[in-house]
């Protein structure tokens, strides 16, 4: 498992990325750079090396780092106030628990954290947001009244625009920063689909109440990769800088004794050198997601710009000749849906599984019937309906349950009278020679909006490893006996038969293991919408 001179080690789940992330930190000597979705200082820190410095959460791991000298650069994703303002909320709220972390350090090591605290350039069209500006700004006072009610103070972005003017129309935000990795001295990184939050904590049993399951993949590199997607990094933080947004003035206004130091977004629309992105053709290549503001007054958001993933995912199954193996949380984009369908076509040999929760998170665990999230749910069935259909005995999705009996309390939240595990991964694996490892769903926002970073390896040792101890985790022992490199259809079968045979199973069923997707309560819940562009979700 090499990049030439370095190395590729798979995490799955938390319990093993978690430590090797602290590891990580904790060896840094001169600089570190995290660019994260998600980010709780108070998150439990789980290596020996950390619990024996006492640094018991991960703001004491960070202000450990800035007194020995260390350098933080910290790209956090900011949330919508009013399409997201609990989550836009905590945002902040954090970062008061990380100035709690840092407050005994003195000024000059404090000053080693800079924080850009942003919305990348993205967001919809001027004559668009006019448009719907009158549904956004009652949407947002009903967001002051409920903050205001509880007693909760109002999260920069709300009290920036408390009172609801009636104009101008207020900026929305229909990018994010999704990427999540950490890079130590431009030496060593940790990537893949997990933030560092108490809630992302799991391990390949799963065995927990389904709404705390999580399942998600990552990747330690060393080599020559770590220093293509430090640049990657840097692109980043210009980029932002020069085309984001951020409430960090706001939040400093708010709370004037603050000691962070906040690094500036210049309005959007600002322009700058942001770097060059590198393209690879090695071993282990760097492949991201970057998109542009998009000028045009009736856009919902941004214009794509870098695609590279989006192209890896296409290259990978076209060059596929036996097997591809997906997991992904969203299986939506159009895109990839053709790609995999036009390989499937073109290779009769070739056999593929993806595997899905059976429900995305808000709707199976919060009962949320929006028309955004039934839209995305019916662009995944017409993906999996085409494929089924034309692909009955070479294609099929699956989804994992863990050991604890569950009733449905929401319609989805349990399969087969056994809680679901959430699988949060995004991994593409063909022919056990060459894997994805990356932060983006296979949705048309993660493939053109967002920002999103992953790895391309063409290196069997990884791609064979990382699908075996997949595969391990997910079907137990029977797992070492599949070869889908050399019995597609023989492994295929096992598959099939190991999901139907859990089924029939039901609340009897031990262990961990996989289920056929629950197709038809997805068709029962998706409904098409014609006004909401397919990179929306």
């Amino acid at each position: 498992m090499s990049d030439h001179s370095g190395r590729l080690v798979p995490l799955i789940t938390a319990e093993q990325a978690f430590p090797a992330m602290e590891a990580l930190v904790l060896a840094a000597r001169q600089r570190l750079d995290l660019a994260l979705h998600i980010f709780s200082p108070r998150t439990k820190t789980r290596s020996v090396d950390a619990h024996d410095r006492r640094l018991t959460d991960w703001g004491a791991l960070l202000a450990d780092a800035l007194s020995r000298g260390v350098r933080v650069r910290f790209l956090l994703n900011d949330f919508d106030p009013v399409g997201a303002p609990d989550m836009h909320a905590a945002v902040w709220e954090r970062i008061r628990h990380l100035e709690n972390a840092v407050a005994d350090l003195d000024d000059d090591l404090k000053d080693n954290l800079h924080m850009l605290v942003a919305h990348p350039g993205g967001q919809s069209g001027a004559l668009l947001r006019t448009l719907v500006w009158p549904m956004a700004r009652r949407q947002q006072r009903h967001a002051v009244r409920a903050f205001q009610a509880k007693g909760r103070t109002l999260p920069p972005g709300l009290a920036e625009g408390a009172n609801a003017a009636f104009w101008p129309p207020r900026r929305n935000f229909t990018q994010t920063l999704h990427q999540k990795f950490l890079i130590a001295d431009g030496e060593r990184a940790i990537l893949g689909g997990l933030d560092i939050d108490e809630r992302r904590y799991d391990d390949p049993d799963h065995r927990r109440s389904a709404p705390e399951t999580w399942h998600d993949v990552s990747v330690e590199i060393v080599g020559p990769a770590v220093a293509r997607l430090a640049a990657h990094f840097q692109t980043c933080w210009t980029r932002v800088q020069t085309q984001g947004h951020s409430h960090a003035p706001a939040f400093m206004r708010a709370h004037p004794a603050q000691s962070i130091r906040f690094v500036p977004a210049a309005p959007a629309g600002a322009h700058g050198h942001d770097g060059a992105q590198q393209h690879d053709a090695g071993a282990v290549e760097v492949a991201t997601t970057m998109s542009k503001p998009g000028w045009h007054p009736l856009r919902y958001g941004p214009r794509a710009d870098v695609r590279d993933l989006e192209a890896a995912h296409l290259e990978l199954f076209e060059q596929a000749r036996h097997f591809v193996y997906l997991e992904t949380q969203f299986f939506r984009s159009s895109a990839t849906r053709d790609g995999l369908v036009a390989a499937l076509g073109k290779r009769p040999d070739l056999h593929a599984i993806v595997l899905l929760p059976g429900a995305p998170d808000i709707i199976a665990y919060e009962g949320d019937d929006s028309g955004v999230h039934r839209y995305g749910e019916w662009l995944q069935m017409r993906a999996l309906n085409r494929l089924t259909r034309l692909f009955p005995d070479r294609f099929a999705a699956f989804s994992l349950t863990n050991d604890l009996a569950r009733e449905e309390a929401i319609e989805r939240d349990a399969l087969h009278n056994k809680s679901m595990v959430y699988v949060h991964s995004k991994v593409a694996v063909a022919d056990d020679a060459a894997a994805i490892v990356s932060s983006a769903n296979l949705n048309g926002r993660s493939m053109q909006w967002d920002v999103e970073a992953g790895i391309v390896a063409r290196d069997a040792d990884f791609a064979g490893t990382l699908r075996e101890q997949l595969w391990r985790a997910h079907l137990g022992g029977e797992a070492a006996t599949l070869e889908p490199a050399t019995d597609p259809a023989g492994t295929f079968a096992r598959w099939r038969h190991h999901a139907l045979e859990r089924s029939a199973a039901g609340a009897r069923a031990k262990g961990t293991g996989v289920v056929p997707f629950p197709l038809h309560k997805t068709r029962r819940f998706a409904k098409r919408h014609l006004f909401i562009p397919e990179q929306m979700v």
